[in-house]
């Protein structure tokens, strides 16, 4: 694992309606390979795929985005899922990617089910990983919160002290110390007086509910589809696991990640990459 952490992946941006979005490339000399787009979870970054990328770099050219408010890329006023989608379109056309094979990690998954769902003709094949999905509204829903007053950054004196306060949410996992302290650190920018997180403390605040939850959606993406969880996950159990393959239109049967929690990429990785190249060979075979 520590020699995955080794490679050293292209820094590329894109301009999205004002805002430059970050992404990595790993081969992008590869051009006569499949290509492979891959999203992060909530206030994370695309270096959270560091360990899983090489495995997949024999068989794809991979692209991993940082979405607008999190990891390198740049701050918005204003967060929307619509907005979220056309950054990933972004990085497809930029670097002539599609038709793509589409994977995101929970909120990534969300955001990539809403892609394909409106951009079908730039996705291959779609996989989801441990994403809670929005199930069709009844009408009964309750409002959400008003936005919380915002409070400034904290500013911690040394990068130990900050990486120290780095936590996962939900907290459960055994991801190896060395993967924790690698996407701890990538989390993190320094500045004037220390060390801040990088992302934006706004997004909380200003990102819109989802227009037309996935539930409602994944019946209509017509591509190749898949659902990846972990064993010991309290985000998508294999109960609700099972509820979203059941919406798929084109789907199968979920794909359980042993002694993995929410966060599989980082709990099991080496397992988590296999299942990966495994599951992307058989969805491009798919018709």
């Amino acid at each position: 694992m520590t020699d995955a952490l080794r490679y050293s992946p292209e820094s590329r941006s894109v301009d999205v309606e004002g805002c430059a979005i970050h992404y990595l490339c790993w081969n992008p000399q590869a051009v006569d390979k499949p290509p492979l787009l891959l999203a992060h979870g909530f206030c994370a970054h695309a270096h959270w795929w560091d360990v899983t990328v090489p495995a997949l770099l024999e068989h794809y050219r991979v692209v991993a985005l940082d979405f607008s408010g999190m990891g390198d890329s740049g701050h918005r006023g204003h967060y929307s899922h619509p907005l979220y989608c056309r950054e990933i379109v972004a990085v497809i056309e930029a670097e002539s990617l599609a038709p793509v094979n589409l994977v995101g990690h929970s909120f990534g998954g969300l955001v990539s089910i809403q892609t394909t769902a409106r951009f079908p003709d730039k996705v291959q094949s779609l996989t989801v990983i441990d994403s809670r999905i929005s199930l069709p509204r009844t009408g009964d829903e309750t409002p959400s919160r008003g936005a919380s007053e915002l409070r400034p950054k904290r500013v911690y004196p040394t990068l130990e002290q900050a990486m120290a306060r780095f936590r996962l949410i939900p907290e459960e996992n055994c991801t190896d110390p060395a993967l924790f302290a690698h996407v701890a650190r990538g989390s993190l920018r320094e500045q004037d007086g220390g060390w801040v997180w990088k992302f934006d403390d706004r997004i909380t605040q200003t990102l819109e509910p989802v227009e037309v939850p996935e539930a409602e959606l994944l019946p209509k993406i017509t591509c190749p589809t898949a659902f990846i969880f972990g064993e010991h996950s309290i985000v998508a159990p294999r109960e609700m696991a099972e509820k979203t393959v059941a919406y798929m239109g084109n789907g199968r049967a979920p794909i359980e990640i042993e002694d993995a929690h929410h966060h599989v990429l980082l709990d099991q990785p080496l397992t988590m990459r296999e299942a990966l190249v495994t599951l992307l060979a058989e969805l491009r075979r798919a018709p």
